[in-house]
């Protein structure tokens, strides 16, 4: 069983050296196992940061100069000739235990797609009204994700996919995810839904192949909640079956849900302040997916 270890990343030096420094003394020893690092189009140290790890047999790199993760992770694909393709975020710190969770789970026969929980490690301590628990990526009990959760997959920070799979469903799509500074979300849950329509579900929770990733202070205000929300929930047609009037209603109803999901929250916000994340989330969401049952109608065959 071979594994390469992609880390696609832009303008985070200072980061990419600890997140590599932490691969490398949990893959230490580990046989089969590469760690390719893509460079999305770095103008900081970021080849500096490459190149001083020039003494590690197992890490090699590339530049992938169309701007976007989507592109990036792709460009992986393309390079790699491993039989599994492990993403890892440029922020995403590996946690002891990590190597041996993601080796024992690939190993197990029809899987196709790995993930592992997402612990967020706070750059700064977060506002009173922030939830903290909102930034955790929790999947349950070890196994297989219930069908429904396995159409949306993992969290891109920390998934592992077959490389032949991920070549069968045509790999990222690049009009998903983030561009150079740009928001942009679910690339790797447009990719769960195509792999579990070609292959069902082939998905596999490893609780133990655990990351922390990097909470940024910018990420700890209402208006980033807000904006990350709102384009999570117009998006999310996307994921869902059927033509476009299916699919708009089905945006519409995620509207409705959210929406009540935030007005009901928000007065507890006033005795338990974290409840206010919970609240401008919902309302958020619900109001991207009305933004998005508009998209769905005017979509057109094949989007």
């Amino acid at each position: 069983m071979t594994v390469t270890v992609a880390v696609c990343t832009r303008d985070r030096a200072p980061v990419l050296t600890q997140a590599l420094d932490d691969v490398r003394a949990e893959l230490a020893g580990a046989p089969g196992v590469e760690v390719l690092v893509v460079d999305n189009g770095s103008t900081d140290a970021t080849p500096a940061v490459i190149a001083s790890r020039a003494g590690w047999p197992a890490l090699r790199s590339v530049v992938e100069p169309t701007p976007g993760l989507s592109h990036a992770r792709n460009r992986a694909l393309a390079e790699s000739a491993a039989d599994w393709i492990v993403f890892l975020d440029d922020d995403a710190f590996v946690q002891p235990g990590w190597r041996d969770a993601l080796l024992d789970a690939v190993a197990r026969p029809g899987v196709r797609l790995v993930g592992g929980p997402i612990e967020p490690r706070f750059e700064a301590t977060p506002p009173a009204w922030f939830d903290r628990s909102m930034s955790r990526r929790t999947f349950g009990a070890e196994g297989p994700l219930p069908d429904a959760a396995a159409r949306l997959g993992f969290s891109g920070g920390n998934l592992a996919v077959r490389r032949d799979a991920l070549q069968a469903v045509g790999g990222f799509d690049p009009g998903l995810g983030m561009v150079g500074g740009a928001l942009g979300l679910g690339e790797e849950t447009e990719m769960a839904g195509r792999l579990f329509d070609r292959f069902g579900n082939v998905t596999w929770h490893a609780p133990a192949m655990a990351v922390e990733h990097l909470e940024p202070a910018a990420k700890q205000t209402a208006g980033y909640v807000a904006r990350r929300a709102f384009l999570n929930g117009r998006q999310s047609w996307r994921y869902a079956h059927g033509g476009r009037a299916r699919r708009a209603a089905w945006s519409v109803l995620k509207a409705g849900k959210q929406v009540a999901t935030g007005l009901a929250a928000a007065p507890v916000g006033v005795v338990r302040r974290p409840a206010w994340h919970r609240a401008i989330r919902a309302l958020a969401t619900g109001a991207g997916a009305l933004a998005g049952a508009v998209d769905a109608g005017r979509a057109q065959p094949g989007e």
